[in-house]
């Protein structure tokens, strides 16, 4: 077995994990898995490149982890149980969760906390913030991309007062807007009357045990972490993250690093209701737009899915209810799923963004749900 791989014994059943018979991993799943990753990540495995982690769980047991490539291409860092990637987008649901942890409705309208002018604020809700279903469109000023790569928190949400209308009525489809999030923060930040950075550091990182998971600062990062990575064109990678890519320091939306034991930690939290009450959670969980049918955006746009508060909720016939997020942000590329009914977690968190993330997650339910 590779040196970076770890395989735990796990409590399963062969009727709800394919993969596992007797109470343990299959030997069959463990080298399928080993099939699937190895070649995804074939340059790494026999020279340097970027890489990624990959860890699947049933319950808190740990049936498949392995790590790929390095971490730091100038260093020559490996990726290990210790790296700490972007997790981009899928920050967003730690985001409603410290929201969720509030005295708050999501029916409540965005013009109980924030002042902008137009009247459609009265009809925006916290939910449809939380779900991407707002209408109110990204008309970010693009114009000086130098000035975008360094933008803040502030200068994300700055256009909101001169938006004159929505794209559609609030509530009524789906369009992925990362501002939105940064609105979320401010919620909990006048609900809890603590600095929103502070506030997921003591009541959400904290009680879900995620000692290493920080949000990105420019003025420097922990030990252990990752930079992403792009092709450069020429058969080497170049750096991209803080500094080349767009909006990369916004935090609410997409700030968050973490590693895959970390990310574990995490869905056992929301699991056991360390976090969040069941019935904040099932809120969370349930579908509150329908992704597959909008015409205003494709991100994520695939049959039987729709989105949350904070999470895609898919139902594709013949497998259990699938409940995730994706992340991208410069050369991170993340994909953290559960099955909730069959208490299964998939974590693989990337630095790289060169490969089909969807192939790799249709692959992976097909092997534990064959």
């Amino acid at each position: 077995m590779h040196k970076n791989s770890l395989i735990i014994s796990a409590v399963a059943t062969a009727a709800t994990l394919a993969g596992c018979s007797g109470g343990s991993p299959a030997k069959g799943f463990v080298e399928s898995c080993d099939s699937l990753f190895e070649a995804r990540y074939a340059d790494a495995l026999v020279g340097a490149a970027p890489g990624g982690a990959v860890l699947i769980a049933k319950g808190d047991s740990i049936i498949y982890e392995r790590y790929f490539g390095l971490a730091d291409m100038v260093t020559g860092e490996p990726v290990d149980e210790n790296t700490l990637f972007n997790i981009a987008s899928v920050s967003k649901q730690f985001t409603v969760a410290a929201l969720l942890q509030q005295d708050v409705s999501m029916d409540e309208p965005a013009s109980a906390y924030f002042s902008y002018p137009q009247e459609f604020w009265s009809r925006v809700t916290l939910g449809h913030l939380a779900s991407h279903s707002s209408g109110i469109p990204d008309a970010r000023d693009r114009s000086d991309r130098q000035r975008c790569v360094y933008a803040d928190e502030e200068q994300s949400v700055a256009y909101f007062p001169e938006v004159d209308s929505t794209l559609f009525e609030p509530g009524t489809a789906y369009d992925y807007l990362n501002p939105s999030f940064i609105l979320l923060a401010k919620v909990v930040e006048q609900k809890s009357g603590q600095d929103f950075y502070e506030y997921m550091r003591r009541s959400v990182f904290k009680p879900a045990g995620m000692a290493s998971t920080v949000y990105f600062s420019p003025d420097g990062m922990p030990a252990h972490t990752a930079h992403g990575y792009a092709p450069d064109g020429q058969g080497g990678w170049m750096e991209y993250d803080y500094g080349e890519e767009t909006f990369f320091a916004t935090r609410p939306d997409g700030g968050i690093y973490s590693t895959a034991r970390d990310m574990l930690r995490w869905e056992r939290a929301l699991a056991e209701g360390r976090v969040l009450t069941p019935e904040r959670l099932a809120l969370a969980y349930s579908p509150h737009v329908d992704v597959s049918a909008s015409p205003y955006c494709d991100y994520q746009r695939r049959p039987n899915t729709w989105y949350g508060y904070g999470w895609f909720v898919e139902r594709q016939p013949g497998l259990p209810e699938k409940v995730y997020h994706t992340g991208d942000n410069g050369g991170f590329q993340a994909y953290v799923a559960k099955y909730p009914s069959a208490d299964i977690s998939i974590i693989v968190l990337e630095n790289r963004h060169d490969r089909d993330r969807w192939q790799m997650a249709q692959a992976i339910d097909s092997l534990l749900f064959r």
